[in-house]
């Protein structure tokens, strides 16, 4: 039973039940497309919480924000032990720290690649797959129907840069044991073949570093662990000094060294603050903010504001990554802040090879149904579209029997009868605001109506026989013709008090009401705005 991340990109959860117990599969986050002040969104667990008594654990896949961000919403609602490799574990211990959680509280354990566990009535086996970040799992999970395999996020890369390349062998074996029920990530399904390799982006990194005159900026996702090695690589072959901006890169540097995945030299990294210390050429920087993020190491470069690095004309700039649907406005006009400056760019555009994907391609995704040989599958992580692209590819690939769901509708897996429609269950998308806590569908509504519309506030005060004591008191907030002319000001509140004129002494109205119709009114023929009005109505007896 999905609970995030079919249907749409990221929020990945999902749940596999059993009479004598619940297992979930990853608890991630996605982030807004719009600014409505949300921090992040994170399944509805309403259904986890209802059969918590049942939950035996939560196993996670891998260490990217949309399969273990939102682990601390879940377990600040249902207390259960946590499993996954070391790396997704310390970036969940630091995640939950940020939360609060105290480490002596909480349930970890750490399950290595190639590991077989009992988690309640499962038995799960973890297997390596590569992907950008390190330590990436595909879980073999043993019920009580037979074997179930869960992808994760996978690549078939035969030389990552970390040398985890993903077991084949161990798939195929799995293939022949008998695999019942497949659920393979569906994220790339429109790239026949995905290009480039991890080794190949580090050869375009390299030869644009080589022929740089000044300091190289890389912008990459802070978590694509693999490609930090790469530029490790890079920067110790091209004599230059690493610099690091943006905390996400200097917490996953700092994991992934306690790990033992990163080993850059002691005297090969520099500190942000002396960074200017450091001649031009002998400077490679990595910085996070791909997205044109606010306040992000990349956004403060591009307008010149980033305390530690002041870019000058000549210096390059290599989009290392990709964009995320829907931020292509914000990203290119990152990218034409850059090029004001006069800055050497590059990216996917100009570069094809500075960047690779992640996730399998659709001749991988067939590659992993030939090695499982599946009875049956269900494609998970992804939209309708993705989703149901992959089903066709696993029939032609000779499943028969697929299904494709979305979250909060459940799918049944029995030997006897195979995949069945089971029932919905409760699911949605909770948003956190900045400060924390989680917003209510309203409250959403609410902001966007103040986005689109602007505000209009009036306040009015009235003795106990309804008269008005003091003239109305009229702001504005984004509306046009209104904000900022005191005229126009004026004239609303003298439209309010005529409006409250004209009720004076009639029962059973609303006198609220009556100022918020009169300071539209006016407003709507100032400007031909409808702001959201908001009414302080104050109450003072006569002397």
């Amino acid at each position: 039973m999905p609970l995030g991340g079919l249907g749409e990109i990221g929020m990945n959860c999902l749940a596999l039940e059993q009479p004598d117990g619940i297992l979930v599969v990853d608890a991630g986050t996605c982030f807004p497309s719009d600014d409505l002040g949300v921090d992040v969104i994170h399944p509805d667990f309403t259904w986890l919480e209802e059969h918590a008594d049942r939950v035996a654990g939560v196993f996670l896949t891998h260490g990217h924000e949309d399969h273990i961000g939102a682990l601390p919403y879940l377990l600040a609602r249902i207390d259960v032990p946590v499993y996954g490799p070391p790396h997704a574990l310390a970036l969940a211990k630091r995640r939950l720290s940020e939360h609060e959680f105290r480490a002596g509280d909480l349930d970890l354990h750490e399950v290595p690649a190639g590991s077989v566990i009992r988690v309640g009535p499962f038995e799960v086996e973890t297997l390596r797959v590569s992907h950008s970040i390190v330590e990436a799992s595909a879980l073999c999970i043993g019920t009580a129907e037979g074997y179930v395999v869960h992808t994760g996020d996978f690549t078939f890369d035969s030389d990552p840069p970390d040398g985890q390349p993903t077991d084949e062998t161990r798939l195929a074996a799995l293939g022949a044991r008998g695999v019942e029920v497949l659920l393979s990530d569906s994220t790339n399904i429109d790239t026949e073949e995905r290009p480039g390799s991890e080794r190949g982006v580090g050869a375009a990194l390299s030869r644009i570093v080589a022929g740089a005159p000044g300091r190289v900026i890389v912008a990459l996702f802070a978590s694509n662990v693999q490609r930090l090695i790469l530029l490790g690589e890079i920067a110790a072959q091209s004599g230059r000094k690493l610099a690091l901006l943006g905390r996400s890169l200097q917490s996953q540097r700092e994991i992934a060294s306690a790990l033992g995945h990163l080993r850059w030299p002691s005297n090969l990294v520099v500190a942000p603050e002396d960074i200017a210390a450091v001649p031009r050429e002998r400077l490679l920087v990595l910085a996070g903010g791909t997205q044109a993020e606010p306040n992000s190491a990349m956004s403060r470069l591009a307008a010149g504001v980033h305390p530690h690095l002041s870019l000058d004309e000549g210096d390059s700039v290599v989009f290392s990554s990709r964009v995320i649907p829907g931020n292509e406005r914000p990203v290119l006009g990152l990218m034409n802040d850059l090029m004001r400056r006069g800055l050497r760019l590059h990216h996917r555009g100009t570069d094809p090879d500075v960047h690779t994907s992640g996730h399998a391609g659709r001749t991988e995704q067939r590659r992993m149904i030939e090695l499982t040989s599946p009875r049956a599958f269900v494609p998970i992580h992804g939209t309708l579209s993705h989703l149901l692209r992959h089903a066709e590819l696993a029939r032609d690939a000779g499943v028969d029997q697929t299904r494709v769901i979305e979250n909060g509708q459940t799918v049944h897996y029995s030997r006897a009868h195979g995949l069945t429609s089971g029932d919905r269950a409760p699911s949605g998308r909770v948003a956190v605001d900045l400060g924390g806590e989680p917003l209510a569908g309203d409250d959403l509504k609410r902001r966007a109506e103040l986005g689109r519309s602007g505000l209009l506030c009036v306040s009015v005060t009235i003795d106990d026989r309804g008269e008005v004591t003091e003239p109305p008191v009229v702001s504005a907030r984004g509306v046009p013709a209104v904000d900022g002319s005191d005229t126009a000001l004026r004239g609303v509140a003298r439209d309010v008090l005529a409006a409250l004129a004209r009720v004076r002494g009639w029962r059973g109205v609303d006198l609220e009401d009556e100022v918020r119709r009169a300071a539209r009114r006016s407003v709507t023929a100032l400007s031909g705005a409808r702001p959201v009005v908001e009414v302080l109505l104050s109450k003072t007896s006569r002397s």
